[in-house]
């Protein structure tokens, strides 16, 4: 054998020696670990209540969905007003999401449904997270209903600039409408 053949077989040796040391002591995953895999569908979005909700395509069909993290002023319902705002949240949702597909996954530490029946669900469009991106617009408001979020610093920090530029609601309502 030729030593440019015995380096090679020495170097693989030794690789292989690492590799299955540090599989040997590798400890198996934490359970707590392996239940917090997130499962991410995709939907349609089919229409767009307001500012928070939609009404999304999934394999099950059609479902109404609240936007995790964020809160848009109401639109007047029987014959009630609008709260400041609310055309212009819900016009920058709809334009940024119907008729678009989008990633929705839950959060473990919310319920599955609302009160009124929405799914609760993050909700991405090309990589964004589109309550962040409603908050940092200054179309609503960073929401947190009974249990910290995953994003939710994020959410915290987009309201501070949109509110310390004055963007959305809070130019247009003096803060939240």
């Amino acid at each position: 054998m030729s030593r440019a053949s015995m380096r090679c077989a020495s170097a693989s040796l030794l690789v292989m020696t690492a590799v299955a040391a540090a599989t040997a002591c590798t400890p198996p995953p934490d359970p707590d670990e392996t239940r917090s895999v997130v499962m991410v569908s995709s939907a349609a979005v089919t229409s767009v209540i307001d500012g928070d909700t939609l009404v999304v395509r999934t394999v099950d069909g059609p479902e109404r969905l609240r936007i995790i993290g964020v809160d848009t002023p109401e639109i007047g319902r029987d014959g009630a007003a609008d709260e400041c705002y609310a055309q212009e949240a819900r016009a920058f949702v709809d334009e940024a999401l119907s008729g678009r597909i989008v990633q929705i996954y839950p959060d473990s530490t919310q319920d599955d449904v609302d009160r009124y029946g929405r799914l609760l669900r993050h909700v991405q469009i090309d990589g964004n997270q589109v309550a962040e991106m409603v908050i940092a617009a200054g179309a609503g408001v960073e929401y947190t209903y009974d249990a910290a979020y995953a994003g939710q610093e994020a959410h915290l920090a987009a309201q501070d600039d949109a509110r310390e530029h004055r963007r959305g609601l809070w130019g247009a309502c003096g803060g939240r409408g």
